[in-house]
């Protein structure tokens, strides 16, 4: 009999992750996709494959400011000028005012959704279009197009896509709080299970 085989530790064949402490609401975008979700699937009804995001998102698809002078959001009457700046929205590349564009959301450097993208700003219509686009890959592959209930999805916006106040985060296209990892640390309970607990960025438990 081999000593070593029944001492030695044996590696996990797969990958486990922990459940989450945290609530849906409290991921600052709701973007992030399972891992099991991005692996290439054997099923042929997958067709979400995903290639390495190598920049920021292209700015080839921009509009040009001087052909806009007002916001692009359908019924908005907003004037751009001095105290109302154009904001270019980083995925469909149209012109708003920053009320229709202070959603964010992750895109690769085609400016196409990506899990792993880089945390951009856009527009009300394409935030929505990205709601549609995660709940795909969620479910593993349904390309088909689902009808969307305006008043759903609003909320969901609300709660899945971050939505600071444009001069907070005027000009960020690349960093989100998503991105920031504070620093944990880990108490054995009496049953030997370990638990991590997250400090905010004052290092206050809530």
């Amino acid at each position: 009999m081999d000593v070593y085989s029944l001492t030695r530790k044996k590696r996990p064949s797969h990958l486990t992750l922990g459940q989450s402490s945290r609530t849906e609401s409290d991921n600052d975008s709701g973007l992030d996709v399972s891992v099991a979700s991005t692996k290439p699937k054997t099923d042929s009804n997958s067709s979400f494959t995903f290639d390495q995001v190598t920049g920021s998102p292209t700015r080839e698809h921009w509009k040009r400011d001087s052909d806009s002078t007002a916001c692009e959001y359908i019924g908005c009457l907003t004037k751009f000028g001095l105290f109302e700046r154009r904001h270019h929205c980083r995925k469909c590349g149209d012109i708003f005012c920053s009320l229709h564009c202070s959603n964010y959301f992750r895109l690769d450097q085609y400016a196409q959704f990506h899990p792993k993208g880089l945390l951009s700003r856009g527009c009300d219509k394409c935030a929505l279009d990205y709601i549609q686009w995660r709940d795909q890959v969620r479910r593993g592959g349904d390309t088909k197009r689902q009808p969307v209930d305006k008043t759903t999805s609003r909320k969901r916006q609300d709660s899945n896509i971050m939505t600071p106040k444009p001069q907070a985060m005027e000009g960020v296209t690349e960093l989100g709080r998503d991105d920031i990892v504070a620093p944990q640390k880990s108490i054995k309970s009496s049953k030997g299970v370990t638990i991590s607990i997250k400090k905010d960025n004052q290092g206050k438990n809530k």
